[in-house]
């Protein structure tokens, strides 16, 4: 096939895939019993668009309309899987019928997808992996890429033809569309191929500002790096956040573990947490950012304290344990004793460090006082569901259904 028809069908079947609304379910054959593909393509759906009992194989939701002209553009070298999960968010109202808190909805969703994509190396050997995910999918597929790309995942790095994100939580700080590639358009060819076809697919989508809601360190996709691709639509407070708001991130952080199926559970859930994530917050500074000398105390933090709150919200962050906490008390007392002991020198030392500490605070949350920034958001519930009606998915639609020709080695 040559490489004008390889892109004219698959930009065809995403023109085909555009008829059907992204709630729409449209039966694909199982893959049960059918000989290993070319390419298997793994799928996590959104927040309220799976389920744990969800169809593995009906394109519905926002990759309904990414798989579907995938499948079609290439029916006999691709199968695609749809990960089941409970794609819950706490029960907030319109979110979906799980009752799940989001971290634990999206390590069912991590869950899942590891072993799926373990079963299908171990049967089909000679098959390629490629991941999509959106939305709360998005992060699930992050984190599986993350693990992969390290040497820790269920397959090796050089089964994985592809990953592209859709709206990731977990998006860096002003990543490219292809992290770690500044510039870069084209993704690198799957392991073992030619990228014959991959060479003719650009994903021009502009890099967005900001960065995911759920980011609070680096991202690494290690050796996967070249082979991802993370699009996120300026706006899209999912994968778009501001820089400049920590607040908001520890917020996120705080709703993403909570109780949130009606208002009485949410406010008690969100005092519980907050309660607990100020009090690891402060151990933790106590521990790492007072110093004290033989007769003197300062404030030295190693990192600001809008990083020590967003990290204390953070579920993925270890909790100080009774050791720690002892020890924090223990260095208090201490702190105490050497103010004590001198208060007219040590008082206006550690009043001028702390009064930085909330400069910085402020300076760290300075976006959430911006109205021009916050204009930005005014649509973000749109932008956030955009993803298919701009036409972003187009690009992935033609790469996907290249990385097949190319592993296929059916591209002329």
């Amino acid at each position: 096939m040559t490489a004008s028809r390889v892109l004219t069908a698959a930009v065809l079947a995403t023109l085909a895939g555009s008829l059907c609304s992204p709630g729409t379910g449209v039966a694909q054959p199982s893959p049960a019993g059918r000989s290993c593909p070319a390419l298997w393509v793994l799928g996590v759906q959104g927040t309220s668009e799976s389920s744990p009992g969800a169809s593995e194989t009906a394109d519905s939701g926002m990759l309904g309309q990414l798989l579907g002209p995938v499948q079609a553009a290439a029916p006999n070298l691709v199968a695609h899987t749809y990960i089941g999960y409970p794609a819950s968010f706490g029960g907030a109202v319109g979110t979906g019928g799980g009752t799940d808190p989001y971290v634990v909805s999206a390590g069912a969703g991590l869950a899942g997808l590891t072993d799926t994509a373990g079963q299908i190396a171990a049967e089909c050997p000679g098959t390629a992996l490629a991941a999509v995910g959106y939305s709360q999918g998005a992060q699930v597929v992050s984190s599986f890429a993350q693990a992969v790309g390290a040497g820790e995942g269920p397959v090796d790095p050089g089964r994985v033809a592809g990953i592209a994100l859709f709206s990731d939580p977990q998006r860096a700080p002003g990543s490219p569309v292809i992290p770690g590639r500044p510039g870069q358009l084209t993704p690198d060819p799957a392991p073992g191929t030619s990228g014959a076809a991959v060479s003719q697919v650009a994903i021009t989508t502009a890099p967005a500002s900001g960065s995911g809601i759920a980011t609070t360190s680096g991202v690494d996709f290690g050796a996967l790096t070249g082979r991802v691709a993370d699009i996120c639509v300026e706006g899209d407070l999912s994968c778009s956040a501001p820089d400049r708001a920590a607040l908001l991130r520890m917020s996120a952080q705080l709703a993403a573990q909570a109780d949130l199926r009606d208002p009485i559970a949410a406010l008690g859930s969100m005092q519980a947490l907050l309660a607990s994530t100020l009090g690891d917050a402060w151990t933790t500074v106590v521990l790492n950012d007072f110093q004290i000398g033989p007769a003197s105390v300062d404030y030295v933090p190693a990192v600001s304290l809008a990083q020590r709150l967003t990290d204390a919200a953070d579920s993925r962050t270890p909790a100080p344990g009774p050791a720690d906490n002892a020890a924090a008390s223990a260095k208090w007392a201490q702190v105490t004793a050497v103010v004590a002991a001198n208060p007219f020198t040590q008082l206006p030392n550690l009043a001028a460090r702390l009064s930085e500490a909330w400069g910085q605070l402020v300076a760290d949350n300075a976006d959430l006082l911006d109205p021009a920034v916050l204009l930005r958001y005014a649509d973000t519930s749109s932008r956030h569901t955009s993803y298919h009606s701009t036409g972003q998915l187009a690009s992935s639609v033609a790469w996907l259904t290249a990385l097949a020709y190319d592993l296929a080695g059916s591209y002329q």
